[in-house]
């Protein structure tokens, strides 16, 4: 049961790493500013969005701890049971 329970971490695991994946993109915005005439030449301009990123390394933290105890759980050896 404890190393079934592991494997499932792992998987919830992978689908906050794609979460954090997916919030970063949401997080950052590029924008081109094209050239003015005898104003300004062409730029790049990005805009970062704290609430996305905090979210994305919230799902990494969560992540991480998931791994942790995925791994104590699929390497210890379960108990004989008593009976």
């Amino acid at each position: 049961m404890r190393k079934s329970v592991g494997w499932v971490e792992f998987v919830f695991a992978l689908l906050a790493v794609i979460g954090a994946v997916v919030c970063w993109n949401m997080g950052v915005r590029t924008t081109e500013f094209p050239a003015v005439p005898d104003v300004s030449p062409a730029y790049q301009g990005t805009f970062y969005s704290g609430s996305w990123i905090a979210l994305a390394a919230l799902a990494v933290t969560v992540a991480g701890l998931l791994i942790v105890d995925a791994v104590r759980r699929v390497r210890t050896e379960e108990p004989p049971p008593t009976g």
